[in-house]
């Protein structure tokens, strides 16, 4: 993983408990990079989730400090999403919009942005995502996809330093899984720092550069993806991809 001072977020010493006095973790360090792509895995239930929202500015730490690009979460003022963006597992959350240009739209207008940017801006976003030709398309009508790739554009069009993906390639066929990590790719080409948060680890460790795992509210191995697999992750549950079959008969998840 990139040296912390290279981080464009920086979870440090980060700690949630939760009203019965459990922790969901504690005196967690995680950080994510500019121009990256990191995947975050674990089995459900391992803390992820909690803890990707907490990168987002979505929920709050009961101690340590969130910071995004040296500034500490809590003392940023006004929106969040244009500094760290967050697409949620169900695209369905995140459209509000009629058409697809309307809800790309959306965010940049919220942002104050003047009326030509904000097209600019979404237009831009539907243009990286393969959206270009759909400005008119109602979303209700769009596949799954599609509305996940509107999902990000969404996000891209309030131009964040970071991007977190939710479960971004759960109930895609094969075209929608390479549409998305297409776009993943691009976007870390031109900067922004790309969080993966998945227990799909066979769809998303050949874009990353790095690869952290989660287990029990704590981060159990991270590093260069091979080193991370070489150190085993099945312990943690997650299927290694390497585990070759040689029969049909070993494609069951069976032992």
């Amino acid at each position: 993983m990139a040296p912390p001072d290279a981080a464009v977020i920086r979870a440090k010493s980060l700690g949630h408990r939760f009203a019965d006095g459990a922790w969901a973790f504690r005196g967690l360090n995680f950080s994510v990079s500019p121009g990256e792509i990191t995947v975050l895995a674990g089995r459900n239930g391992a803390g992820k989730t909690f803890l990707a929202k907490h990168l987002a500015g979505l929920l709050e730490p009961t101690e340590g400090s969130v910071l995004v690009e040296g500034r500490a979460m809590k003392d940023i003022e006004g929106s969040r999403a244009c500094l760290v963006g967050y697409v949620f597992q169900d695209a369905r959350l995140q459209t509000v919009g009629e058409t697809v240009l309307d809800d790309a739209l959306f965010g940049p207008t919220n942002l104050g942005q003047a009326p030509a940017d904000c097209l600019s801006r979404a237009r831009s976003a539907l243009l990286a995502c393969g959206l270009a030709d759909r400005e008119e398309s109602f979303v209700h009508r769009l596949s799954g996809g599609e509305l996940r790739r509107l999902a990000i554009a969404g996000v891209l069009a309030m131009r964040p330093k970071a991007i977190i993906l939710d479960e971004p390639f759960v109930n895609l066929d094969m075209g929608g899984v390479k549409a998305v990590s297409t776009i993943c790719l691009e976007i870390a080409r031109e900067g922004l720092a790309v969080l993966i948060v998945t227990h799909e680890i066979e769809k998303a460790l050949g874009l990353a550069n790095s690869f952290a795992v989660m287990d029990s509210g704590r981060i159990v191995l991270s590093g260069e993806p091979s080193a991370v697999l070489a150190a085993g992750v099945e312990s943690y549950g997650l299927r290694d991809p390497f585990r070759s079959p040689q029969r049909v008969e070993d494609l069951s998840w069976l032992d």
